[in-house]
């Protein structure tokens, strides 16, 4: 997600914001890969119907929906709603 966190940043991600609204453009949010379940955490991009298209900052180094496709809700975990660094 680089160069809006660094490696030096934690953040805190949670589901409550998702509990009372839609994930919308622009959030970033802490997800499962579709294809292996690993966890990620990207940028929305777009929306279409239920579908959540997300990719990294760092286009270039990006694993994405541009590789495995868009995102069920079922597969956000949370939003990020603070970073920090250590």
């Amino acid at each position: 997600m680089s160069p809006t966190l660094k490696p030096n940043n934690s953040v805190l991600a949670s589901p409550l914001p998702y509990l009372f609204y839609k994930p919308k453009v622009g959030d970033i949010v802490v997800c499962l890969d579709p294809r292996d379940k690993k966890v990620l955490m990207k940028r929305i991009k777009k929306i279409i119907d239920h579908n959540y298209f997300i990719a990294g900052d760092n286009q270039d180094e990006s694993t994405d929906s541009r590789t495995f496709g868009p995102i069920q809700k079922k597969d956000i975990i949370g939003k990020v709603v603070y970073k920090f660094e250590i």
